[in-house]
C-alpha cells in the first residue's frame, strides 16, 4: 500500500475516534477510515505512512515469538 495513503487512513481514523464519535465500535472507525481517506490526504505525511510500515513489518517479524518474561522478585522479609 502506498504511504500516503496508510497516512491519510490513519488520520482519518484518529479524526474519527477524537472528533466524530466518542468511542465508536473499531469497525466503524475502520470503515469511515476506508471510504473517507482521500479527504485527509493533504494533511497526512508520507513519513508517518512509511513510519506505519515500517512498525506493522516489525510486528509481523516478531509474531510467532514469545516475549521474555523476567522471573518475579524473590519478596524479601
Amino acid at each position: 500500500m502506498n504511504a500516503r495513503k496508510t497516512a491519510a487512513q490513519f488520520v482519518a481514523r484518529v479524526w474519527y475516534t477524537e472528533v466524530r464519535a466518542a468511542n465508536p465500535p473499531v469497525e466503524e472507525a475502520a470503515r469511515f477510515a476506508q471510504q473517507n481517506w482521500s479527504a485527509f490526504l493533504p494533511v497526512a505525511p508520507e513519513g508517518l505512512g512509511r513510519l506505519l510500515h515500517r512498525i506493522a513489518a516489525r510486528g509481523e517479524q516478531r509474531r510467532g515469538r514469545s516475549r521474555f518474561r523476567p522471573a518475579p522478585l524473590a519478596q524479601v522479609g
